[in-house]
């Protein structure tokens, strides 16, 4: 007992001579002629360092030197960016003191360096910066111990930098509050503008899924001469531009054009129609669900349905069957990737079907008519809105009565 005695009088030594060295600064700090810090401040501060010094031997007690170094820098660093570079006395009390009590802790002692470095450094942007960086931050952490530290760096890059192209819809997301978006919602025009793309994009939807399922199929399972060309077909209207797909459809259906001006003889006119609307996006939006749902029939294994087949059910009766459900989720999220650029579609509706006024239409019109100040808050609105439907049909596979189920490695 006498060694443990004898170490804790010897380790609480050091303790109060730093104590003592402290209190004789701040002494000095308040005799001085023209004292930097006000007689109240100059306390609260020795209070301050007091609970720091005290920490800083927690960190000598628990850990080797070089994390009480590391220590005494994040110190010298929170004291050079508030005390001296931003000149806010009150503002490195508060963030030291928190500083002192996470940083036995890793995990929080990184939240606390994001939460510095977006709130302190990064501001007027401190809230949307948050966010992102501790989520990956909370991302990297939680993949430490399963990968390699060239992984992690990776993950962490890729993420922060997918983080950048996604930040002007996080930063534009957040400038409006929830009254203000309620009091837009309630307009009819925009009531009417959302209503018209969330009906359009499903209805596009439905049918890109009529015809581009089989079509995955019929391209995951055969394979004929022009293959590859017609693959390249699929893709054509990604890379075509929006504008070049608009005029293309006014070539061939505008009320101009023969065909055009035979549709409207009966009552079937596409242009500047909802019909013209759905078109265009059908246009836009079928290669997502023809490439994704083609990837999920390719990972469907072949033996099963020949199994179906050697059991005497028919090649339709297989596709429902077998290869459907086993690839559930990928045409799930086909549908979800298709319906999301159904309802983002501008540049080739507003010039082909810009009647009647979907989402964007409205938010251009009002961005032409009244500015930014008008057209904003029906951007957050339509952005909030497509978001959510988007994250339940992604997330929402997972409620899907035939998903694939696997038990006992049996599908």
């Amino acid at each position: 007992m006498k060694p443990r005695g004898g170490g804790m009088a010897f380790s609480a030594r050091p303790g109060a001579i730093a104590a003592l060295v402290l209190a004789a600064i701040h002494v000095v700090l308040a005799l001085l002629p023209a004292p930097p810090l006000s007689p109240a401040l100059n306390l609260v501060l020795f209070a301050t360092n007091l609970y720091v010094l005290y920490c800083a031997a927690q960190v000598l007690k628990r850990r080797s030197g070089a994390w009480l170094a590391l220590f005494l820098l994040g110190y010298v660093a929170l004291f050079l960016l508030t005390m001296v570079y931003l000149g806010k006395k009150p503002l490195f009390i508060l963030l030291v003191v928190a500083y002192a009590s996470v940083f036995g802790s890793p995990v929080l002692l990184g939240f606390f360096g994001i939460f510095v470095l977006c709130f302190v450094i990064l501001q007027p942007y401190g809230f949307e910066t948050f966010i992102p960086l501790a989520l990956v931050y909370a991302i990297v952490w939680r993949a430490r111990r399963s990968a390699s530290r060239f992984a992690l760096l990776c993950l962490g890059a890729g993420l922060v930098g997918m983080f950048a192209v996604l930040f002007p819809l996080i930063h534009l997301a957040l400038q409006d509050s929830a009254q203000t978006l309620w009091r837009v919602f309630q307009r009819p025009e925009v009531r009417g503008a959302i209503s018209t793309s969330l009906l359009s994009s499903t209805v596009a939807t439905l049918i890109c899924a009529a015809f581009g399922v089989p079509l995955a199929y019929a391209l995951a399972r055969l394979d004929f001469a022009g293959k590859r060309w017609v693959e390249s077909l699929v893709d054509l209207p990604i890379l075509v531009p929006q504008s070049v797909a608009g005029v293309a459809l006014i070539v061939l259906l505008g009320p101009g054009s023969a065909l055009g001006q035979g549709l409207a003889s009966l009552g079937l006119g596409a242009s500047g129609t909802f019909a013209g609307l759905v078109l265009a996006q059908v246009f836009v939006a079928s290669p997502f669900l023809v490439k994704t749902a083609m990837t999920a029939f390719e990972a469907v294994p072949l033996e099963l349905e020949q199994a179906s087949r050697s059991l005497g059910h028919g090649a339709a009766s297989t596709f429902a069957r077998i290869a459907v459900p086993l690839a559930g989720r990928g045409l799930l999220v086909g549908a979800a990737l298709a319906w999301a650029r159904a309802v983002s579609e501008f540049g080739c509706v507003v010039l082909f079907a810009s009647s009647p006024v979907s989402g964007p239409m409205l938010v251009h019109t009002e961005f032409l008519r009244a500015g930014l100040t008008e057209s904003r808050p029906i951007a957050i609105l339509l952005l909030v809105i497509c978001l959510w439907i988007f994250v339940i049909l992604q997330f929402g596979q997972s409620l899907m009565p035939f998903a694939l189920q696997r038990r006992g490695g049996r599908p």
